[in-house]
């Protein structure tokens, strides 16, 4: 959806039946965190007082990646990862995209293992914030932003959506020295 609530594009994801799966049977290490609501806020509160910008990128599969098989006609799917829909899909994601961020020099917070920071010294270059297949990313330097950006683009197939506009039902205008929120549809969703 675009900020105005108009849709931006259509979406199609192949998904298993995960509520198949039997317990000790079919998965274990379910459990995968993401980004609070409050970590957020305080990426905004951080950017606004730095004067940075937050970007938001978009990973298009993060979950399975597909190859066809030369002479044969129908696309064969190797499983790199879990499906959509699998108890341990997102656990499976998460997994992948924290080992790439720790080969990339990001030290993942202790308190929120969504949050890695680069920094050199006591200097931050770098701060992303993970929330399931999204990425908001926060720089001191537009350059190094860039730099991340193609990285990533390099490794994963990922959307970038520029700077951050529309996030989680929240709508972010970022102004000179300011950012603000409009929270409409978030306290309409809740509602």
């Amino acid at each position: 959806m675009n900020p105005d609530g108009s849709v931006n594009r259509y979406k199609v994801r192949l998904v298993v039946k995960g509520f198949n799966q039997q317990y000790e049977v079919d998965f274990i290490e379910t459990f995968t965190p993401i980004t609070r609501l409050d970590t957020i806020r305080l990426l905004l509160t951080l950017a606004t007082q730095k004067s940075w910008r937050i970007h938001q990128m978009d990973v298009k599969s993060a979950f399975l990646n597909g190859f066809a098989i030369p002479g044969c006609e129908a696309k064969v799917y190797k499983l790199n990862n879990a499906l959509y829909g699998l108890k341990q899909s997102l656990r499976a994601w998460y997994e992948r995209i924290d080992n790439h961020m720790t080969k990339m020099g990001f030290e993942r917070s202790i308190n929120e293992p969504t949050l890695y920071v680069k920094k050199a010294g006591n200097e931050i270059f770098l701060i992303i914030s993970l929330y399931v297949d999204d990425l908001l990313v926060i720089g001191s330097n537009n350059k190094l932003v860039i730099v991340f950006k193609d990285q990533m683009q390099d490794k994963f197939e990922m959307s970038d959506l520029g700077e951050m506009s529309d996030f989680l039902g929240l709508k972010v205008n970022q102004a000179s020295g300011a950012i603000f929120i409009i929270q409409k549809r978030f306290a309409i969703k809740i509602l």
